[in-house]
């Protein structure tokens, strides 16, 4: 039985762009230096993790932004349940210290948040 033949276009074909993605691909003039050069692979992987750090900022922002409500809320059950028993109740008063706490916790964890992913970015390989 003979061994099938594959066009020789469709060879060059498929080893040019195997080699262009994978960054092989020869230099041509005005094209930089091996040294400074992406390969599409490194490129599209940087942009997928960019993607992804982006998306977990936007995660973090969200995450803040339902603690804040939530705390708010909180607080103005508490600030309710104080003036509906006319004084300093101590269930109430538990409950508006606990959401100042989270008050105060959802942005540093937030913002740490943010700082640990735009840290991963700028130290992500991109060649």
């Amino acid at each position: 039985m003979t061994e099938p033949t594959v066009n020789s276009q469709i060879k060059d074909a498929v080893q040019t762009s195997t080699n262009w993605a994978l960054g092989f691909a020869p230099l041509e003039q005005g094209t930089p230096s091996t040294s400074t050069r992406v390969s599409a692979g490194g490129a599209i992987a940087y942009d997928k993790a960019t993607q992804a750090a982006a998306l977990s900022v936007q995660d973090a922002a969200d995450y803040q932004r339902n603690m804040l409500s939530i705390s708010t809320t909180v607080q103005g059950k508490a600030m309710a349940m104080m003036l509906a028993s006319g004084g300093m109740n101590e269930p109430a008063l538990v409950a508006y210290a606990m959401a100042l706490v989270s008050s105060f916790a959802a942005p540093i964890a937030a913002g740490l948040a943010a700082e640990s992913v735009t840290t991963a970015v700028k130290t992500f390989p991109r060649n």
